[in-house]
């Protein structure tokens, strides 16, 4: 759990293809040069071998709550492997020396079919809801079931969202599945967040604490993020980044952001000026400990929900949803809603634009969440995102890769089975 958590806090390749942050050095792959990304694939099979370990132990100790959370967790893995590269080993993967060369599986079986990701957290839900054992060692809930109920219940919600433009009815009833977690508790509250604080002491600080300064001056505000506070005055933005140096020293506090992805050449051509772009501010870099790595937080689930009713899923109060979901975001980050805010054009909730406004406050909420923001924009297009100068995708020169190369030791060491998992692709690995 401890590794898993940790993980989301992606200040990197995550947030640099959401747009949050644009990195002006080492930003390959916000340019869409994709490679096989190999170590996050290592890692999350290693956590999926742990996990079964985990399942397995509780199954004979008689601890089935510890065995529902071994879902939840099972459930979160595979869906990071098949949202970040497609069909993946996952039915056939975890067996140790009894198979070292699983097939791969759709994406589609992998969230539908039976012990598949909405199973698995059908079968949490099961299990806590009717369940009494005492959950031990329990570093974010304290052993609070309910909580661990309204976690693998929103990370549903999650999903089934994720999966809803792209799976058949003939599969899964999306509407029937979202009206039903809908009703089950969710995470409505900071406290229910999924979250790790950082400590002060190695190893577990905030790594942007530690980060090497000329790494630390790479990472700057996007210009999407920069938006925020020209038009909007969004508080959020002096929590999360320093103003630009110049304006400090002129002593009137000004946030500017730059284009994601651009080369030395581009930044040149547009007079990029580092003095003149905001870094990440004193919340991540001064103290090893002021801030947490989060997983999921409640107010993703209310944007969840108010998209969900603003595409007819379901049915709800969408715009208390909407502003209840900037509410808690702001909260958690210290600064109050105002209704000065609350009531900017292109901030009161409208409507005919609903799905925009929800998408990009949900944006917002999920700033350095994983690679969270980025998998919403491949599935809605939202918040648009600046055309970027700079496109070194290797396949299609121009367009917006949807998934990571394979790694190259599943195309040697698990040829027949990669093989067959390319071929669905049209005969080669490809990303797009």
């Amino acid at each position: 759990m401890h590794t898993f958590i940790m993980d989301q806090f992606n200040y990197s390749d995550g947030a640099a293809l959401a747009h949050q942050l644009s990195r002006t050095n080492y930003n390959e792959t916000e340019q869409y040069a994709f490679g096989t990304n190999e170590s996050t694939w290592s890692r999350y099979y290693l956590q999926l071998n742990d996990i079964q370990d985990m399942y397995n132990v509780a199954g004979k100790n008689g601890q089935p709550s510890c065995q529902a959370i071994a879902l939840i967790w099972k459930a979160f893995a595979i869906a990071q492997l098949t949202d970040l590269w497609g069909d993946v080993p996952y039915f056939e993967a975890t067996q140790g020396g009894n198979n070292i060369t699983p097939a791969y599986d759709t994406q589609e079986e992998i969230y539908t079919a039976d012990n598949g990701i909405i199973d698995l957290l059908k079968q949490a839900e099961e299990i806590l809801s009717t369940s009494n054992d005492i959950i031990p060692s329990d570093l974010v809930y304290g052993g609070d079931r309910l909580r661990w109920r309204k976690f693998g219940n929103s990370l549903r919600l999650r999903y089934l969202m994720r999966i809803s433009n792209r799976i058949g009815e003939s599969a899964l009833d999306i509407k029937g599945e979202i009206a039903a977690v809908m009703a089950l508790p969710l995470m409505d509250a900071n406290e229910d967040n999924m979250l790790l604080p950082f400590l002060s002491g190695a190893p577990n600080r905030c790594p942007i604490y530690d980060m090497r300064a000329g790494n630390f001056e790479y990472t700057r505000m996007s210009t999407e993020m920069a938006r925020m506070w020209s038009q909007y005055a969004d508080p959020r933005i002096p929590v999360w980044f320093a103003p630009t140096t110049n304006s400090a020293l002129e002593g009137t506090a000004e946030y500017n952001g730059v284009l994601a992805a651009c080369s030395s050449t581009t930044l040149t051509n547009i007079g990029y000026s580092q003095a003149d772009v905001s870094m990440l501010g004193s919340y991540y870099r001064d103290a090893p400990d002021a801030c947490s790595a989060i997983l999921m937080n409640c107010s993703e689930v209310k944007f969840l929900q108010a998209e969900a009713i603003a595409r007819g899923y379901a049915a709800g109060d969408m715009q208390t949803l909407y502003e209840d979901g900037i509410r808690l975001s702001m909260e958690y980050y210290g600064v109050t809603l105002t209704d000065e805010y609350l009531q900017q054009p292109g901030i009161a909730f409208d409507a005919t634009q609903a799905l925009q406004q929800i998408m990009l406050q949900k944006w917002m909420s999920l700033f350095m969440v994983g690679y969270e923001s980025w998998f919403d924009f491949l599935r809605t297009g939202l918040p648009q995102q600046d055309d970027i100068i700079d496109n070194r995708n290797p396949t299609a020169a121009g367009e917006i890769p949807s998934r990571f190369y394979y790694p190259s030791d599943e195309q040697a060491l698990n040829t027949a089975n990669y093989e067959e998992a390319i071929n669905r692709h049209g005969g080669e690995d490809n990303i797009n």
